[in-house]
């Protein structure tokens, strides 16, 4: 009986190292399953640099209207003009949100103001926070090829009183800045908020 005993013992303990083993194999297989998924490209040019290598830019090309006294496309005391910047989502995978921070209070000249700011495409901007407005690049015209064009609107007031400033621009002794930056991010169906009580 002894020896039965044992056998049985032996037996048993055999089938529960067996079921062990499968159980610790079937375990170790499924944590070696590997995922595989492709990932959004992004890829954006601003003015056509890639943002991927590019902090600053200029924008030296000021469409000018106005004053019959200022020579045509010259950008002067009494005129008003607007320049643009052109986003381009390239082959992009993703629907792009981007905000535009532009610092209107430092402007270098006083007589300079930023009047408005527009998406040429579609009225889509939205004045999220003082100086900074926000878009949506949706994946469809990402897909169809579409840029986006953002123009702003600049005045330059003819004040008396600002002609020794205003002189120094002329001999090109100055420069017109505009301190702006823009951010991108993935758009998920987020809603964005409009904030009218802003400036800028």
């Amino acid at each position: 009986m002894k020896r039965w005993l044992i056998i049985l013992f032996v037996i048993t303990l055999t089938i529960t190292l067996y079921e062990i083993s499968s159980s610790f194999a079937l375990f170790e297989t499924e944590r070696e399953i590997v995922v595989n998924s492709d990932i959004g490209k992004w890829d954006i040019l601003v003015n056509n640099n890639s943002i991927n290598n590019t902090t600053t830019f200029s924008v030296s090309n000021i469409q000018v209207t106005g004053d019959a006294n200022v020579r045509e496309n010259y950008f002067a005391p009494g005129t008003n003009g607007y320049f643009e910047i052109e986003i381009d989502p390239g082959d992009t995978e993703v629907s792009i949100y981007y905000e535009i921070v532009c610092r209107t209070d430092m402007i270098t000249n006083p007589q300079i103001s930023l009047t408005r700011i527009e998406n040429v495409n579609k009225p889509d901007l939205i004045n999220v926070a003082q100086f900074t407005h926000a878009g949506v690049i949706p994946l469809s015209d990402i897909e169809n090829g579409v840029k986006t064009k953002i123009r702003f609107h600049v005045t330059w007031a003819n004040n008396d009183n600002n002609n020794e400033i205003d002189s120094l621009y002329g001999m090109g002794s100055a420069t017109f800045d505009i301190p702006m930056s823009i951010t991108f991010r993935q758009y998920t169906g987020e809603e964005i908020l409009n904030n009218n009580n802003n400036n800028g």
